[in-house]
């Protein structure tokens, strides 16, 4: 059965909003994390229960923004309320200006505050626990900031997302980081998103390129992290308020790439974007990583836990190594321990 972190303690966190009702459909909430209180909105389908596991969808906000105005915005209620997904709209961890909006502190890999991988990765844990959704049916998407968030946050948590789809984005070398620093522990199905007239430049200093660069610098990254080849572009027209044309390029390869820049628009989270993303990606894809793998204690791959993964899981005992994390805790300790030594012998 998927893992759905139901262990967690209950006094990690802090909800602050009542207990969630069926017949509510979005709740104020927020944990205690880093020392502060983190806070996001929690989007239920109509029909909602915890006995049966809902796809998770995590949905970040792009800079001066915040997770109520992307919820009104980005379409995923809609898509949500149609096919039984939660939707999570977090806010990021540095506030900007008076108004209630936030930035993400995004290809930030050393843990400085706000650590908002951490957060994150906290927040994923936090509602499977309280809303029994599926470890091995959750996504992240974001737009622009938000996007980079994403791409941060896989770099990092491959194990707890099964696909992410960043929308108009930045990419890492813009902003003084290098492409070394992106480490995912798997191959990562990927879906990236871009408007034609993105041609302007963002970035830091001499480090800024124009978004065109950025995101086909994006696309190669993926495309050579999954081992990928071009399988076919495509070109259709679509109507999510006005006709447009779609230009998507798939790759095939460990793991899916799909690259789609909408004709005549700008930097925005692009039109239609939350309900083709659900319905032709997300909704196809379920994680085969950590605890969702088929043998997720065969840490070294030969077809049996044995020896190998037993000194794996020792040698990285207190570490958040993501291979030998079987129950997805976030630390590697006497849970997967007692894990591996139950699932002792041939897969």
């Amino acid at each position: 059965m998927p893992l759905r972190y139901t262990t967690l303690l209950a006094a990690n966190f802090c909800l602050a909003a009542t207990p969630f009702a069926a017949a509510q459909s979005n709740i104020s909430g927020s944990i205690q994390y880093g020392g502060v209180t983190r806070s996001f909105i929690v989007h239920l389908p109509p029909g909602f229960s915890t006995n049966e596991p809902s796809p998770l969808v995590m949905a970040l906000h792009p800079a001066f923004s915040s997770a109520a105005q992307f919820q009104s915005n980005a379409g995923w209620d809609a898509v949500a309320d149609a096919n039984r997904v939660v939707v999570v709209y977090p806010n990021g961890g540095n506030p900007a200006g008076t108004g209630g909006n936030f930035t993400w502190n995004g290809w930030e890999f050393t843990g400085a505050a706000p650590d908002d991988i951490g957060f994150l990765s906290t927040l994923i844990d936090h509602v499977h626990a309280t809303y029994g959704t599926d470890a091995c049916r959750t996504y992240m998407t974001g737009f622009s900031n938000g996007a980079m968030m994403t791409n941060s946050f896989v770099a990092v948590h491959a194990d707890k997302v099964a696909a992410v789809a960043p929308v108009s984005g930045g990419w890492i070398t813009a902003y003084g980081g290098n492409e070394s620093d992106l480490t995912p522990s798997a191959p990562v199905p990927v879906w990236i998103w871009r408007g034609s007239n993105e041609t302007f430049v963002t970035g830091v200093g001499k480090n800024s390129q124009t978004r065109t660069e950025q995101d086909l610098a994006q696309r190669d990254f993926w495309v050579a992290h999954n081992a990928a080849n071009l399988v076919e572009t495509t070109s259709e027209v679509l109507n999510y308020g006005v006709p447009r044309i779609y230009v998507t390029g798939i790759y095939a390869g460990d793991a899916p790439v799909r690259f789609t820049e909408v004709q005549g628009t700008g930097h925005v989270y692009q039109p239609g974007a939350a309900d083709l993303i659900w319905t032709r990606f997300f909704s196809q894809i379920v994680s085969d990583a950590g605890a969702c793998a088929a043998c997720p204690t065969d840490i070294d791959g030969n077809g049996a836990t044995d020896g190998g993964d037993l000194s794996t899981v020792l040698g990285a005992w207190g570490s958040a190594n993501a291979a030998a994390d079987i129950d997805g805790n976030g630390t590697v300790g006497g849970g997967d321990l007692a894990m591996l030594l139950a699932a002792w012998g041939p897969c």
